[in-house]
């Protein structure tokens, strides 16, 4: 929560006078933290495309007529009938930059971004990776739960409903009172949607979101909690890789669904912010977002690592912590830190997942400390702590005090066990 952090006045100071613009911003960084010993992957950016918002009551004349104006050669709408963004495609030829300068002074534009395109940190046991599969529609009807009083949502690659252990339904279901997804009459939304093969099938076929979803589901299910849901929506591939445009599309269908309380966004990179991912969040204050914080050893303070560096108050940052020698609480030696953008530790080391077939998997790294908090902070929202605010509070007071000098002061003085 990074209106809790106490150098936030210092930092206000230092962007009031070291501030650079929206442009600046939204260009990949190298940071000479950045060492060859220490590599990261940077997002890249599309040479020739933008990512337009509307503003609200722009009709399809005004939108044909934008495109026109500015030449745009394709544009692409998001699934499910949110016509809120749009990417659009000019030729390869155009100055990008000075585009996107021009369309943010239209009238009916509300904002813009640039397109990159995003792998996610964590990797998957490759024997939980498979893209030959799928879900059949009764499957997916088999784990559905007709409500419950928290909805946890979980952008990510999917989830695949073979590999899990548990039989019971916890699937969030779509209603006629919400605006369904639809591909064709037979590929109407079930539970969520596959942004990435624009279906109704969220099969996992990288088997992060699987891991994901089922720390989230086992710490509930062990704590006795049953009044919940998860709602998985894919918006990452088989091979971790997204799109700001697929990410942004994903995170809109979210939060239009009703009940949805908690976001967990295990993914991250660095130095290209999204501004309109930014002001969706900041629009959406009573939902409370999980985020990694990264896993290359970094100081989130040199070069900011999305989205946990956004300094929504509705947002957490999680580290991973580990224990040394059996019993000292220590940083993990891959995670990353930083005074305003790491709000807390959890444990992302060596953390257990068992298939259906009783097969063990040990994995690491702060995408699996993230879901270990959000099912932690939807424990407290049953308990009437509803707010993120409010959650985030119980978080610090019941969370772990870590004796002094066991860790840097910038890693926080909380763990989350």
């Amino acid at each position: 929560m990074k209106c809790l952090k106490p150098l936030l006045p210092l930092l206000i100071i230092y962007f009031f006078i070291f501030g650079c613009t929206t442009q600046d911003i939204d260009k990949p960084v190298t940071d000479q933290s950045f060492s060859k010993n220490n590599p990261v992957n940077l997002p890249i950016r599309s040479a020739n495309e933008l990512i337009i918002a509307y503003k609200q009551g722009v009709n399809t004349s005004m939108k044909n007529n934008l495109r026109r104006k500015y030449n745009v050669k394709r544009f692409k709408k998001c699934d499910c009938t949110n016509d809120r963004i749009e990417k659009w495609e000019f030729d390869p030829s155009v100055d990008i930059e000075g585009r996107n300068d021009q369309i943010t002074q239209e009238g009916g534009i509300e904002g813009t971004d640039y397109q990159f395109f995003y792998t996610n940190e964590n990797t998957s046991p490759t024997t939980l990776t498979t893209i030959t599969s799928s879900h059949s529609n009764s499957l997916i009807t088999s784990f559905l739960k007709p409500n419950s009083t928290i909805t946890i949502a979980i952008l990510d690659t999917g989830i695949n409903l073979n590999k899990l252990p548990y039989r019971d339904p916890f699937l969030y279901t779509s209603t006629s009172n919400a605006r369904l997804c639809k591909k064709n009459e037979e590929g109407e939304e079930i539970s969520g949607w596959d942004f990435i093969n624009s279906d109704n099938d969220v099969y996992d076929d990288n088997g992060h979101g699987t891991i994901v979803s089922s720390i989230i589901k086992s710490k509930l299910d062990n704590e006795n909690i049953t009044d919940y849901r998860i709602l998985p929506v894919k918006v990452f591939d088989h091979l971790g890789k997204t799109s700001t445009f697929k990410l942004l599309c994903g995170y809109l269908y979210t939060v239009n669904k009703p009940s949805v309380s908690i976001i967990n966004m295990s993914f991250g990179w660095y130095s290209a912010p999204s501004s309109l991912l930014y002001k969706f969040i900041s629009e959406n204050p009573d939902i409370l977002h999980i985020s990694s914080s990264g896993n290359d050893n970094h100081n989130n303070e040199s070069v900011a690592h999305y989205p946990s560096s956004y300094n929504n108050n509705n947002v957490l940052g999680i580290g991973s912590f580990s224990f040394q020698n059996r019993a000292e609480i220590v940083k993990s030696s891959f995670s990353n830190y930083g005074i305003t953008s790491v709000d807390f530790l959890s444990i992302g080391d060596q953390v257990s997942f068992y298939d259906n077939d009783g097969a063990l998997y040990l994995v690491s790294g702060t995408s699996y400390a993230a879901p270990l908090v959000a099912a932690k902070s939807a424990i407290y929202y049953l308990s009437g702590y509803t707010t993120p605010v409010e959650i985030t509070n119980q978080l610090r007071i019941n969370g772990t005090l870590l004796i002094s000098g066991s860790l840097p002061t910038y890693y926080g003085d909380r763990v989350i066990e």
